[in-house]
């Protein structure tokens, strides 16, 4: 399982965790990775691996967090769903050849960038997700509808066509994201 989740308020910096717990096979594995877009000063993290140069796109955060960075900055303009298609790729091994789940996980990076206050998505390996946080389908949809110009949303990894997405609210707090099979480019 994959846990992304953001911050946000007037007293705190913007911050995206990524937060895994594997029960494959094997050891146990859990851990926290901090994505920090940088428009400023950077803050100090004391006792993490902070990574040297901003990372423009998913690709280049999935590499830096494959490298056992704690921290990945990103430079001002990357995409909003860059995170967490990014955190996927590492967790998961996508690759540009997984559309599904990189178009599910771009669609979850998007809404969970255009909620106002604190959030989090989950990631399940075929790009399915949830949102949890003070939403409703009715305004995530949207908020989508506002970020995909002429129908569709595309990134270097993958196109995703706004038809393509399913919005269904689970509880009033949860929302659940899935996109029609083999929609996605």
């Amino acid at each position: 399982m994959l846990r992304i989740g953001t911050w946000r308020s007037a007293e705190s910096i913007d911050v995206v965790a990524c937060g895994w717990h594997d029960d494959g096979p094997g050891p146990l594995e859990t851990g926290i990775k901090l994505i920090y877009g940088i428009d400023g000063r950077v803050p100090a993290f004391p006792g993490l691996r902070v990574g040297p140069l901003a990372a423009r796109g998913a690709e280049e955060i999935a590499v830096l967090l494959s490298q056992g960075l704690d921290v990945v900055l990103t430079a001002p303009g990357c995409c909003p769903a860059a995170p967490v298609v990014a955190a996927g790729m590492w967790h998961y091994g996508w690759t540009r050849g997984d559309a599904g789940p990189l178009a599910g996980a771009t669609v979850a990076g998007l809404a969970l960038a255009a909620q106002r206050g604190p959030c989090s998505v989950e990631i399940r390996r075929d790009g399915r997700s949830s949102l949890d946080g003070d939403v409703t389908a009715a305004a995530v949809r949207a908020g989508l509808a506002d970020r995909f110009p002429g129908g569709r949303y595309r990134t270097p990894e993958v196109t995703v066509p706004l038809e393509s997405v399913r919005l269904s609210q689970e509880a009033p707090s949860r929302i659940l994201i899935a996109l029609r099979a083999g929609a996605a480019r």
